[in-house]
């Protein structure tokens, strides 16, 4: 982490070192005019005094974002764990494999990610014994961000690597404002809700990991990707075009015999899209808490849940958007109760041999406070099914228009109950590169043979 210190010596400071092997430098010239900088600091850990050396000597001209480089030194593992104790502000580790034991890098990797729950600072592995640890091995089984053998690692190497992973670090550290600044707004507006909070904090808390990390959490918050409630069948995929996605897909039970469901697409890409898609899920979840409670049936209601997200949106002022479609079925009775907030495609409906869509012309959630929201009710016949899907999906259709691009979409529908038959049929492989997030929400009644492996992420 950058802060404020004021400039050494740099060679008066390699010369000595403290009784417990800590060693301090600046990346400097010692012939600048005094002044503060501001520092990214860096441990390197290493049981040979001349890499320490040599590692200062590479990188004292390093500046990254006008921040140059404070370096400390452990000369083993075990000098390592009170310097990380009380220097939180560590962005970059250089570290040694083998010291005092073979392994006793890695398991200082362990005790930084694992004891020390640090999971923003930055690990980059240096071993002069490749043999000890491979390199497949040490990737897969520890959370680290490279690995270099030490007679790969030139000055020009060296400092590619150490410009990469302070990169990475100060991604992280600019999503971890982010998270913490939403999570303040969304705790105002839900602070009745603890438990469902303590989970989600949870959950925010392993984005400052990184967008590898943030995907995992994201793809937590989705339902099963198969929900059966007598004799329906929800299923889902969801692809994102980046780490996270700015489209969200839920169902659950409101009670024994209500499933509320909804698909979301956020405006934009990235992260912030998919800051707000864990907005959405707490806005719901709120309301369904309160159902359940008894407070209020608002929950059961698609145009008035579509209303209040749209005033809630407005005078957050987020700059984000949210096209939704909102729907409540009963099971027992067969009605479905929905409302549109701008999504398109339109869902599509299949029953009794025929396939069309809904057409629910409206604006998203969030873009005009003059919006209104509509419920609409219809009756789900046997082997029946509804379809949503998000614009992505129009994207990776052929056809040269938005019109013949809906025309296949509904053919091929009909004839695939599935998602992956469906994906398979219009010719699109989820694996590639996306131009924007692709999901699929698919509603069946009365299936009488489920796929026993629904397609997902």
């Amino acid at each position: 982490m950058a802060h404020n210190v004021a400039p050494n010596d740099s060679t008066s400071a390699m010369e000595g070192s403290t009784a417990n092997h800590e060693l301090m430098v600046f990346a400097e010239d010692s012939n600048e005019p005094a002044a503060d900088y501001q520092y990214w600091t860096v441990l390197i850990v290493d049981d040979d005094p001349e890499i320490h050396k040599v590692t200062v000597l590479a990188l004292r001209d390093f500046n990254f974002q006008n921040h140059k480089l404070k370096f400390i030194s452990a000369h083993s593992a075990r000098d390592a764990k009170p310097i990380l104790d009380s220097n939180p502000d560590i962005a970059l580790v250089l570290l040694d494999v083998v010291m005092e034991t073979d392994d006793a890098g890695l398991t200082l990797v362990h005790y930084i990610r694992d004891t020390l729950q640090n999971h923003l600072i930055r690990i980059v592995l240096r071993t002069g014994q490749a043999g000890q640890a491979p390199e497949q091995r040490v990737v897969q089984d520890y959370d680290i961000n490279d690995y270099r053998s030490k007679t790969e690692l030139t000055v020009q190497r060296l400092t590619t690597t150490v410009l990469s992973a302070m990169r990475a670090y100060t991604a992280i550290a600019d999503l971890a404002k982010l998270n913490d600044t939403l999570e303040a707004k969304v705790q105002a507006r839900t602070a009745e809700l603890a438990i469902s909070n303590q989970q989600l904090q949870h959950s925010l808390a392993e984005l400052e990991a990184g967008e590898r990390a943030g995907k995992q959490v994201q793809f937590k918050m989705l339902p099963p990707a198969r929900f059966c409630c007598g004799e329906y069948e929800f299923s889902h995929a969801l692809f994102p075009s980046a780490y996270m996605s700015g489209d969200f897909v839920d169902y659950f039970n409101a009670d024994e015999h209500r499933v509320v469901f909804y698909m979301a697409d956020v405006s934009g890409h990235g992260v912030a899209s998919a800051f707000v898609t864990v907005y959405l899920k707490r806005f719901v979840s709120s309301y369904y808490e309160r159902y359940q409670r008894g407070n209020a049936d608002t929950l059961l209601d698609p145009a008035a849940m579509l209303s209040t997200l749209n005033s809630e949106l407005l005078r957050e002022n987020m700059a984000k958007y949210i096209a939704l479609f909102y729907a409540v079925l009963d099971t027992h009775s067969h009605q479905l109760i929905y409302a549109n907030a701008g999504a398109y495609p339109w869902p599509l409906i299949q029953q009794q041999q025929q396939s069309s869509y809904l057409e629910l012309k409206s604006t998203p959630a969030g873009m005009f406070d003059f919006s209104q929201y509509q419920n609409h009710q219809l009756t789900l016949a046997e082997q029946s099914s509804v379809v949503l899907c998000s614009d992505g999906l129009l994207d990776l259709l052929p056809q040269p228009t938005t019109e013949l691009k809906l025309q296949c979409l509904l053919d091929n529908s009909m004839a695939h109950p599935d998602i992956a038959g469906l994906l398979q049929a219009l010719n699109i492989d989820p694996a590639q590169p996306l131009p924007d997030d692709l999901t699929i929400l698919k509603l069946n009644r009365g299936v009488t043979d489920p796929p026993a492996n629904p397609l997902s992420e």
